[in-house]
């Protein structure tokens, strides 16, 4: 584990998205920012500094349920509920696979301990994305999208979320999204507040 005087955070609202791969996981009119990170000494792996989880999890929980994809069932913490993906005929599961377009499991979070679990279900591969919702169910349009979109470019915003969480390159950045300015606002200063009282120095970039 990382102490976190050995972490300084930036929260940028401006940043190289081709290199932190994150164009993918904004949807159509989205605002976003991105959380990055520094640790020294330089950790032996590259997962996410344990007071940044907290930091997120704690100000997604303080939206709303938080729903993401599940990979590992296996150990969930309390405060989480199963949505399992439906069953397709096996030539339609290997044509979902070859077209990237795989029906994930769905979990739903109401806790912050639960919702830390977004960070091992590959993560690290930019494989999961999550919803922070509006309310406390999703509906079956946003469901299915959360079950199978690997592109969110071309779609539009949940209507039944207000944040998305999804991670940069090999996990190494924390992306929040979503459809209004002020409700990022409300996001990333959360988070800086979060991390402000974990004891670790954060900086946040200009508006874009």
């Amino acid at each position: 584990m990382t102490g976190s005087t050995d972490i300084t955070v930036r929260i940028l609202y401006q940043w190289d998205e081709a290199l932190s791969q994150t164009a993918g996981f904004r949807p159509a009119g989205s605002r976003a920012a991105l959380i990055d990170w520094t640790v020294l000494p330089l950790p032996i792996d590259e997962s996410v500094p344990d007071p940044v989880m907290r930091a997120v999890a704690r100000t997604a929980i303080s939206m709303g349920t938080v729903a993401y994809r599940l990979f590992f069932k296996e150990a969930l913490p309390n405060g989480v509920s199963v949505y399992r993906a439906p069953r397709a005929w096996i030539g339609k599961r290997v044509l979902d696979r070859m077209t990237r377009t795989w029906p994930a499991d769905i979990a739903t979070a109401i806790t912050p301990e639960a919702t830390v679990d977004i960070f091992f279900q590959y993560w690290h591969m930019q494989a999961q994305t999550a919803l922070v919702l509006r309310n406390d169910s999703l509906s079956d349009e946003s469901m299915d999208r959360l079950r199978r979109a690997r592109d969110w470019r071309d779609l539009p915003f949940p209507a039944d979320a207000k944040l998305l969480i999804a991670p940069a390159v090999d996990g190494e950045g924390v992306l929040l999204a979503a459809a209004h300015r002020d409700e990022l606002d409300v996001a990333v200063q959360a988070v800086a507040d979060e991390l402000r009282r974990a004891g670790v120095a954060v900086t946040i970039g200009g508006p874009v």
